[in-house]
């Protein structure tokens, strides 16, 4: 499955496969978003541009981020 990635340093929104914790560009934190792929694809490029710029406000991009907790625990 695809899912939005906000990367803080690069303040770019990625969309990656599975859940990832660093960033494919400059290897810093990302924050995974809880905007569905389906949706994102959907919007224009000015509403692109627009999400990615309120993922630059931390108070908002806490309200947009979802938390992925794996069943299995890593050894």
């Amino acid at each position: 499955m695809l899912y939005l990635h906000f990367c803080h340093p690069c303040e770019r929104i990625h969309i990656l496969s599975g859940h990832r914790l660093r960033c494919p560009a400059c290897d810093g934190k990302l924050t995974e978003l809880s905007v569905t792929y389906e949706s994102y694809i959907r919007l224009s490029r000015n509403e692109r541009l627009e999400l990615q710029r309120q993922c630059g406000d931390p108070t908002a991009l806490q309200k947009m981020q979802t938390l992925y907790i794996s069943r299995y625990k890593r050894k």
